[in-house]
């Protein structure tokens, strides 16, 4: 049979008759860091569920554990809060008194005391995770590591009222699963901007709790995007800047990030400004693509700004809602 003189040509052109050239993906940079972001954040998913489910186990052994505890390390403070004012190298321990904190209430303080070094353990062993903690319905908040929570805390906080409690109850969470606090929030506790991961506490068909793991945007910005010379951005739902490196700033005209400076107490949810959002740049061409790539879903698309020409290539982070866009220049 007689070779075709075309076919002949492209095996020549290629490293072998059986072997054709492999396109590379666009945006490999892109790629890489939503790959590593999307496992990072499902392990820290899943072990939020874990402690949730060991809090569960707690309530279910009460009256075993209560009697083991060492009452006398808490205390009430001057501003009617009950709270652990001595830093033993575990956790800390604070009742707003948002509700009376009847003895009842004060049992949870006793009874979470064991959580503690699985609090200490995630901290420890996840290095995404800045701290770690459990809330109750009532206003407790168990956390690692300890911290002045009598000067950090607003007086009679009522913690049910933030989004790290109210996103995991039963009407925004009806699964009763690990889910992520995706948009980067300011932390009551004095850590900055950031996300959560976290999970309900159940007892029957009763929220008795969340617990929470906290990943600020400062040990993200550190662990993904610090060496980066790739203009890189990640994107909340909502077109929120979540992250991203410098290039990737410069090029999107946005501030500097900087983490939130604590002039007062926070005494509610308190989320970036506009002037963080791509869907509400003062630049057209950024709304646009925003628009395409987080509510049309596109791949991709051509941004023609500050006199260039770029292809927004997006790739999903699905754990936590998130888009990874990289700029292409062209």
């Amino acid at each position: 049979m007689r070779s075709c003189p075309i076919l002949l040509a492209l095996c020549l052109a290629s490293a072998s008759c059986g072997r054709m050239p492999v396109r590379e993906e666009p945006a490999p940079a892109a790629r890489k860091l939503a790959g590593q972001l999307d496992a990072d954040l499902r392990r820290v998913r899943a072990e939020v569920e874990k402690l949730a489910a060991a809090t569960e186990d707690l309530y279910k052994h009460k009256e075993k554990i209560l009697p083991l505890t060492d009452r006398s390390k808490y205390v009430f403070a001057p501003n009617g809060a009950f709270h652990k004012p001595v830093n033993d190298g575990t956790g800390g321990l604070w009742i707003s008194g948002a509700v009376p904190i009847t003895e009842e209430v004060r049992e949870a303080a006793y009874l979470t005391e064991p959580l503690d070094k699985d609090l200490i353990r995630i901290t420890r062993e996840f290095p995404e995770v800045n701290q770690s903690y459990y809330n109750d319905r009532n206003s407790m908040n168990r956390i690692y590591p300890w911290f002045d929570a009598i000067s950090q805390y607003p007086p009679k906080m009522n913690i049910p009222e933030y989004n790290f409690y109210y996103l995991a109850d039963g009407k925004h969470n009806p699964t009763r699963k690990g889910v992520w606090v995706d948009e980067p929030y300011v932390d009551p506790a004095g850590r900055g901007w950031m996300v959560s991961a976290i999970a309900p506490v159940y007892q029957g068909g009763t929220l008795l709790g969340v617990a929470g793991l906290d990943v600020t945007i400062a040990t993200i910005m550190d662990r993904y995007f610090k060496a980066s010379e790739v203009p890189l951005v990640v994107l909340a739902r909502n077109g929120v800047l979540v992250a991203a490196t410098e290039k990737g700033i410069e090029l999107l005209e946005m501030p500097p990030l900087k983490n939130h400076k604590y002039l007062e107490t926070v005494k509610q949810d308190t989320f970036k400004p506009d002037e963080y959002n791509v869907a509400k740049s003062r630049i057209r061409a950024l709304r646009d693509m925003s628009a395409a790539i987080l509510d049309r879903g596109a791949g991709s698309v051509t941004v023609p700004f500050a006199g260039k020409t770029y292809t927004a290539v997006a790739v999903p982070i699905p754990e936590a809602g998130w888009k990874v866009v990289e700029f292409v220049g062209r």
